[in-house]
């Protein structure tokens, strides 16, 4: 009988619905297993489960474990098993430990080290290691999702399995990442760089591998370029393993770089996808149990939707923002003990309750329901009514089984500044509370922000927001940009984001509300693009531009709600409201609201100001503090017929 480690990898939905047993459902597996393997758990995780049993060989010790899968849980989630021999007393045995437990959604990669961990002893004692060193890798991975770490596990992983010959071990310890682009300084690294520091290092061996994100060549027009680049490689690939890099995308994109490569390297791709919040969940976790803290299964909801509230805007930084995470918890949970401490009271030192992560989330929502927040807006009458009307459709297409429910994806149209965000967000809230969207959340993005940099990669990109959101409301701002192509970039990968989106806005039609905003002539250009479009976009929402009365109550609005202010104030904002040209509030450039919230920020920053020359803590808004602000040019141009003067985003 041998003795292995396997680690059994499980589905990400079946992972979520085992959440608040927080791993210990990997010990059921431990009685349908047979006495004789003498089966431990040593390591239970939300995604994975790591074990030390005993068997006649790798694949009885594979068949033993399936059985058991089947007999406890079934088929609900397919079971993925990685397997090595184990013997504590090798460093091998403890690297692969490290690897198989320490990893969050590498699997790809993992399985790589597992064939790896198979493959290299046979080959070193058949005289082959030369021809394993003639290997190259290509990692399709995302920033932020672990090519760093990868990398660097790699480095460490080959020069420990001893793939260089034993004289170069003590000198080979490092690894090096460089970015190829067309510059030569700050980010990007030239081909003719890249050489100069292979030159330099090749007789001090000092790196166990090279690191090169090639994404600069994804362009075809680049692709002979790189075929020149790679011949420049030809000298030093006896001397060092490259792993190439680039962003995760589609398998025809991958297929062709893939095939550049393979041309002249013996290559490997390892794919690592975009990170799930579940993987995200378990690396907060492990990085709080490993300074001896413990999360409440009770917290697990509220760090999910703190994911959600840091992707909201388009930036999220996969495991350094799960990193950020772990670090604002840990300081909430001592600045709850230390107030435990000084009161004299008794405090647990090591489990994390919901309780003790308060102010963790953004304010999500006022005391107010969705409907009494829609109702409080200036100059939202219509809209408001029209909220309600698409409400009672999809609640009574719910209700009846004969009905179809209605597609509930919107258009919303007018000008900037107009309450098209906010009222989205609102209807987000009214909806999750009227049963339609599970979590009412709200993602907000610009529709550049759909489009990838390279070929392959819009499609990934736009499923992945899309993944993010389902539940949830997906705002897309100035959508038309789709159809116009960004920053540049070729029309067609706006296109591309737009196709995926409507297939996604099908298959999720019951759990995602997509609304695209925009100009109205722009918006009803779009919906000529693609057939499918305008059918799954039925409702539309038009926003007029607000009156002079109406930007005037909206900055008052705010004034009332958060300060004392002097009564001239109020008469010195409305005339000059009042005093704006209609041409000035009806030019496409208007801000609308935008400009009144501008305004008002700008006059309470002034009183702020003055408040504290003075030495006083407590804020009143004076006349003059309005002056001051709408003197500025921001606030006092005018537009007329020869001098077009605007706000633009």
């Amino acid at each position: 009988m041998n003795r292995y480690m396997a680690k059994i990898r499980i589905d990400y939905a079946f992972a979520r619905e085992k959440l608040s047993e927080k791993g210990s459902f990997w010990k059921d597996l431990l009685p349908a297993l047979p006495s004789e393997c003498l089966a431990t758990v040593y390591r239970d995780r939300f995604t994975f489960g790591t074990y030390f049993l005993q068997a006649e060989n790798k694949n009885a010790c594979r068949e033993l474990l399936l059985a058991a899968w089947k007999q406890v849980f079934g088929n609900d989630a397919a079971a993925q098993i990685n397997i090595v021999e184990y013997d504590e007393e090798k460093d091998v045995s403890k690297l692969m430990s490290s690897i198989f437990n320490n990893y969050y959604g590498f699997d790809n990669y993992i399985s790589l080290t597992e064939e790896l961990a198979d493959q290299i002893p046979l080959l070193r004692n058949n005289d082959g290691l030369e021809m394993m060193r003639g290997q190259s890798f290509l990692a399709a991975v995302d920033g932020g999702c672990g090519c760093t770490t990868v990398i660097n596990s790699f480095g460490d992983y080959l020069h420990r399995m001893f793939v260089y010959p034993e004289d170069q071990f003590e000198s080979r310890k490092y690894y090096i990442e460089m970015k190829l682009g067309k510059e030569t300084e700050g980010r990007y690294t030239s081909a003719d760089d890249v050489i100069d520091v292979l030159k330099t290092d090749s007789d001090k061996n000092s790196y166990n591998i090279i690191g090169l994100d090639i994404s600069y060549f994804l362009d075809g027009n680049k692709h002979d370029e790189l075929r020149d680049f790679l011949n420049r490689l030809d000298d030093y690939q006896d001397k060092y393993i490259f792993l190439f890099r680039v962003p995760f995308m589609e398998k025809k994109a991958l297929d062709e770089i893939t095939a550049v490569l393979s041309d002249q390297l013996l290559l490997r791709v390892i794919q690592m996808p975009p990170l799930d919040d579940t993987v995200l969940l378990e690396a907060i976790w492990d990085k709080l149990s490993g300074k001896g803290y413990y999360l409440d299964s009770d917290t697990f909801d509220l760090i999910s939707r703190k994911i959600h509230q840091e992707k909201m805007d388009g930036r999220f930084y996969g495991f350094k923002t799960a990193l950020k995470i772990a670090q604002e918890i840990l300081l909430k949970k001592a600045a709850v003990m230390a107030e435990c401490k000084n009161r004299g009271e008794e405090f647990d030192k090591q489990n994390i309750t919901a309780a003790d992560l308060d102010g963790l989330l953004e304010s999500e929502s006022t005391k107010l329901t969705g409907f009494e927040a829609l109702n409080e807006l200036i100059g939202m009458e219509d809209i408001s009514k029209r909220v309600k009307e698409i409400v009672a459709q999809v609640k009574v297409a719910i209700a009846n089984e004969k009905l179809d429910r209605p597609c509930i994806h919107m258009r919303f149209t007018g000008s900037p500044g107009t309450g098209k965000t906010t009222v989205a967000r609102i209807i987000g809230q009214i909806l999750r509370e009227e049963g339609v969207l599970r979590k009412g959340g709200f993602f907000e993005y610009e529709a550049r922000e759909l489009v990838a940099e390279y070929e392959g990669q819009t499609a990934v990109k736009t499923a992945s927001i899309c993944r993010d959101a389902y539940g949830s409301v997906l705002f897309i701002d100035e959508a038309y940009a789709l159809n116009e192509g960004s920053g540049g970039r070729n029309v067609d990968f706006g296109r591309e984001a737009l196709a995926t989106l409507i297939s996604e806005m099908e298959n999720h039609r019951d759990d995602m509300l997509v609304v695209m905003a925009g100009y109205e002539d722009d918006m009803n250009e779009l919906m000529k693009v693609n057939q499918g479009l305008r059918s799954r976009m039925p409702y539309i929402l038009h926003f007029p531009n607000y009156t002079k009365k109406q930007l005037f109550d909206i900055f008052m609005l705010m004034v009332k709600k958060h300060f004392q202010f002097d009564p001239e104030l109020e008469k010195q904002a409305h005339d000059y409201f009042m005093s704006l040209s209609d041409e000035y509030i009806e030019s496409k450039e208007f801000a609308n609201a935008r400009f009144s919230r501008n305004l008002y920020e700008r006059t309470w920053s002034k009183g702020a100001l003055r408040a504290s020359l003075a030495g006083k803590t407590n804020i009143i808004i004076t006349k003059e503090d309005f002056v001051a602000a709408s003197s500025e040019k921001e606030f006092n141009e005018r537009i007329d017929s020869k001098k077009k003067v605007g706000f633009a985003k």
